[in-house]
């Protein structure tokens, strides 16, 4: 399984950043993104964590997508609608804090497991 890191968007109409600079961006996204998996590997090593900085939304993808609040507010409902995406605190992303994150992958984890 792929997890997804939107953090920033770097093409298209919509490009938002989480800092303003390319370069900070990167690092703080991959950041949080070895924050993540350090956490998931404990539980769970047969998942990825990817930052992704080039969402498209006209390639569906089945890959859980954690995508900065900030973000996700501007999509369309008939975007988010065909994605798994979990909307995560926009300072979270920034500070690496993970915490809150795995909680929301837990409870989006019970509740795929529930309705299948």
């Amino acid at each position: 399984m792929n997890i997804r890191v939107i953090g920033d968007i770097r093409k298209g109409k919509l490009q938002p950043s989480l800092t303003g600079n390319a370069i900070v961006d990167d690092a703080l996204i991959q950041n949080f993104c070895n924050e993540l998996k350090n956490q998931i590997d404990r539980v769970n090593s047969t998942v990825n964590v990817i930052a992704e900085h080039f969402f498209d939304p006209a390639i569906q993808t089945d890959d859980i997508i954690l995508m900065d609040r900030r973000i996700s507010t501007l999509l369309p409902a008939e975007i988010r609608s065909k994605y798994r995406i979990i909307d995560v605190d926009h300072n979270d992303i920034v500070r690496g804090n993970v915490l809150k994150t795995l909680s929301l992958l837990k409870k989006f984890s019970d509740h795929s497991q529930s309705s299948c």
